[in-house]
């Protein structure tokens, strides 16, 4: 479902997300409870488990469910009446430390820094010229292509709604910039649902203000409140983010390893810890070099497949499989297709016309740049 995943440690099974949206998405669906059973069912939930606040979902889970209840109400902007449900008291501490901020700007690297404790599957960026403030968003998880819709309605919608909590009712946006495509039914409809003007096909993803929002105090601005809210926040973050510690680091080790793929005890003498320390920590986390070794390799073969006209062959031995064969396996295996039906479904069949014909010798032009390459690896 997912794509690539480049500058978090968090993999597209982690359970680390809470329920808010689901909730929202339940509030406001006309559905009658067997269907909303059935729409959490989609992504292995029940009904119960959305009563138990320690309840956490992964990426997966969270776009199988949300994909199901936008299919159940046959609406593609779904998303951004659920983003509309989502005010500062859906997140917790961090709605308080964003609240409690001396500014909007302030504010919002906030929600950067803790965008893991309000669910955004967007990267959060700040910008101006004086007159026109941007606040950028880009996929830092690597969004499907197909479900594109899904996710960046609602993350336009929840921030909005974020910047009306905090600013009062006297904020407005001045317009909305999104970087997919839509038929001009759904570019009226966008616009229609959220009351100003929705630019679509733009180069980036973007909400657009008055840049005198960014530094003018807040109305609940408090020192205190905020500084303890902030080191709440941080040791949150820092337990979520430690159990998948070690493991990160390996992925990232194997992500800018070179054309030669390392091997364990290579591994472990990076990390200055012998194999077998290696391996006990890696069972202790449920996971294991072979694990992980499969992943990146998963990982590298979308963004192949997605991003380079490199043919079957050329992914497979850059991968180091004895033979095309044994990768078209492995990736049907782990996505439940081929790597051309992947490339054509998620790309619209672009580099589909060059892929699985001619020999490997491509591969020297996307092998050893493609794996030392810094945005293919983990940020640690």
């Amino acid at each position: 479902m997912m794509g690539l995943i480049d500058t978090t440690p968090i993999t597209f099974d982690d359970k680390i997300f809470s329920t808010a949206e689901i909730l929202a998405a339940v509030s406001i669906s006309a559905c009658g409870d067997e269907q909303i059973g059935a729409c959490l069912a989609a992504g292995g939930l029940t009904p119960n488990d959305l009563q138990n606040p320690a309840c956490r979902i992964s990426l997966n889970q969270h776009g199988l469910i949300q994909a199901a209840f936008t299919q159940g109400a046959d609406d593609p902007l779904l998303g951004l009446e659920v983003g509309k449900r989502l005010h500062l008291t859906s997140y917790g501490i961090v709605g308080f430390a964003l609240l409690s901020s001396p500014t909007l700007r302030d504010a919002l690297a906030v929600a950067a820094q803790f965008g893991l404790l309000m669910n955004l599957k967007l990267a959060l960026q700040v910008s101006d010229d004086g007159e026109t403030a941007q606040l950028e968003l880009s996929d830092q998880y690597g969004l499907s292509n197909h479900q594109e819709g899904l996710w960046y309605y609602l993350e336009i919608s929840k921030l909005m709604t974020l910047l009306k909590d905090i600013l009062g009712l006297d904020f407005q946006c001045q317009g909305v910039e999104l970087s997919m495509g839509a038929s001009d039914a759904e570019q009226q409809r966008a616009a229609l649902c959220l009351g100003l003007p929705v630019r679509f096909d733009c180069e980036r993803t973007a909400i657009r203000f008055s840049a005198h929002w960014l530094d003018s105090r807040l109305a609940q601005a408090n020192s205190i409140t905020h500084a303890s809210c902030k080191t709440t926040c941080q040791t949150q973050v820092r337990d979520i983010l430690q159990k998948y510690d070690l493991s990160y680091q390996v992925q990232n080790l194997l992500l800018s390893s070179g054309q030669c793929i390392a091997s364990l005890s290579e591994i472990a003498g990076r990390l200055h810890l012998s194999p077998r320390t290696l391996r006990r920590r890696l069972d202790a986390l449920g996971t294991s070099y072979n694990a992980l070794l499969v992943e990146v390799r998963k990982k590298l073969a979308i963004r192949y497949l997605l991003n380079t006209p490199m043919t079957t062959e050329a992914i497979s031995e850059q991968l180091n499989y004895s033979d095309a064969a044994n990768f078209r396996h492995a990736f049907k295996r782990w996505t439940g297709r081929s790597p051309r039906e992947y490339r054509v479904l998620n790309n619209g069949g672009q580099h589909a016309s060059r892929f699985g014909h001619g020999n490997s010798s491509s591969s020297g032009a996307y092998g050893s740049a493609a794996w030392a390459d810094p945005g293919m690896a983990a940020i640690g």
